[in-house]
């Protein structure tokens, strides 16, 4: 087992689905992989269920992990969360935050503003908030990673995804700008834009038949797992990418790039 977080303390918010017998997200499989390679790891979700049985297949895998209940909207949750995280391991060198919820599919004239809101406050107020409460033990800790998990909807638009899109490229613009005010206290800050991925996210939508006709539209030839999103989110939270900072990773199989199918 590599040792490449060995000595540092995770916090990864939305990565409650880590446990292999359950479909994986990539959240989840990239805090499961840090408690693997030395790494000491805090869940936070509003899924209890999901990150208690998660949690508990960590440790019965000799693994080190808490879980800790969280609402990304809300500030007494951060701060709980990070509290917990520091007080149980002494430090936080890492926040992974994926929290996110989907748009509800309508025009921008029929979107409820309070659905919008929600997808607001989730993705770009949870950053926010999860952003101002761990740079304070980060830069306690000489430094520390923050990858926010953005989408290729940063870059790209879909119809139905006004909300989603909108704060998905918010994500990136936050992440630079924190990243320029932090890099003092050696604190970088990243986002990963993954493309059309099988998660607990997308299972509803994903079909095998929706999955073959988006692989079409993929240069590499198919649909992502949880695997293919967490190898760049540990890079980012790594000291592997100890320069990187302000950047966006995209992990989309090419689709960003590709005009897609001529015929």
């Amino acid at each position: 087992m590599s040792n490449r977080f060995e000595g540092k303390v995770a916090l990864v918010v939305g990565g409650a689905n880590a446990d292999e017998s359950q479909l994986l997200g990539f959240a989840g499989l990239a805090g499961l992989e840090i408690a693997r390679q030395g790494g000491k790891l805090v869940v936070g979700d509003i899924d209890d269920e999901a990150g208690n049985r998660s949690v508990n297949k960590m440790k019965d895998e000799g693994l080190t992990a808490d879980y800790v209940h969280m609402d990304v909207t809300s500030d007494s949750d951060w701060v709980n969360a990070v509290e917990i995280t520091v007080s149980n391991h002494g430090r936080l060198d890492i926040l992974i935050m994926a929290a996110g919820i989907p748009d509800s599919g309508e025009t921008i004239e029929t979107t409820d503003v309070d659905k919008w809101r929600r997808v607001m406050d989730v993705t770009n107020l949870g950053m926010f908030l999860g952003t101002r409460a761990v740079v304070d033990p980060m830069r306690k800790s000489g430094g520390g990673s923050i990858v926010l998990i953005s989408s290729m909807m940063a870059k790209v638009v879909r119809d139905g995804a006004n909300a989603y899109a909108t704060s998905r490229a918010g994500m990136t613009h936050f992440a630079r700008s924190a990243a320029v005010q932090y890099g003092s206290d050696n604190i970088r800050v990243n986002t990963v834009l993954p493309g059309w991925t099988f998660t607990p996210f997308t299972a509803n939508a994903f079909d095998e038949e929706w999955a073959e006709r988006l692989a079409k539209r993929v240069p590499l030839g198919r649909v992502a797992d949880a695997s293919d999103i967490a190898g760049p989110i540990l890079f980012l939270a790594s000291d592997e990418a100890k320069y990187v900072t302000g950047s966006e990773l995209l992990a989309d199989g090419g689709v960003t790039g590709w005009i897609g199918p001529m015929d």
